[in-house]
């Protein structure tokens, strides 16, 4: 039977969070196609407490001195793009998100805007953050995001 080439990334480590917050950005590896990213809400306390959470794609902006036909230098500043939106949480447990790189979208750019429990379609990028939105009094919620890359 021949071995599949996965690669898994932690693209949030284990965070206790009592406010919204986003990540750095992670460079993904090359080479994959598809995408396992799995939630782990750990604890939660608060009154009502909510958590939404992003898995975003990094958009390169051209600065004022790039050049048509040339790279962009990644001087200005750059927009993320809703890839994953996981289900409100508001209770501990896992969610998974299976993300399909390819086909042809034309779409909003959204920035914690894309509907709850949905994928977005298209290509997946070359850097990645997770974006979280805490909501409720005195929330907080220990949570990761890990990913699982296929090719």
């Amino acid at each position: 039977m021949a071995q599949i080439n996965t690669r898994e990334v932690c693209l949030l480590q284990q965070t206790t969070a009592t406010t919204t917050g986003t990540a750095a950005d992670i460079v993904l590896p090359q080479g994959y196609t598809a995408a396992i990213v799995t939630l782990a809400v750990n604890t939660t306390s608060g009154t009502t407490p909510t958590l939404n959470v992003y898995v975003q794609d990094r958009l390169r902006q051209a600065a004022s001195t790039d050049l048509s036909g040339a790279d962009v230098a990644n001087t200005a500043t750059p927009l993320y793009d809703d890839l994953i939106a996981f289900a409100q949480a508001t209770t501990s447990g896992n969610q998974v998100a299976r993300l399909v790189g390819g086909g042809n979208v034309v779409a909003a750019q959204k920035d914690a805007a894309l509907t709850a429990g949905s994928v977005a379609s298209g290509p997946i990028g070359a850097t990645w953050r997770v974006k979280y939105v805490l909501g409720g009094t005195t929330p907080s919620f220990s949570f990761n995001v890990v990913c699982q890359f296929i090719p």
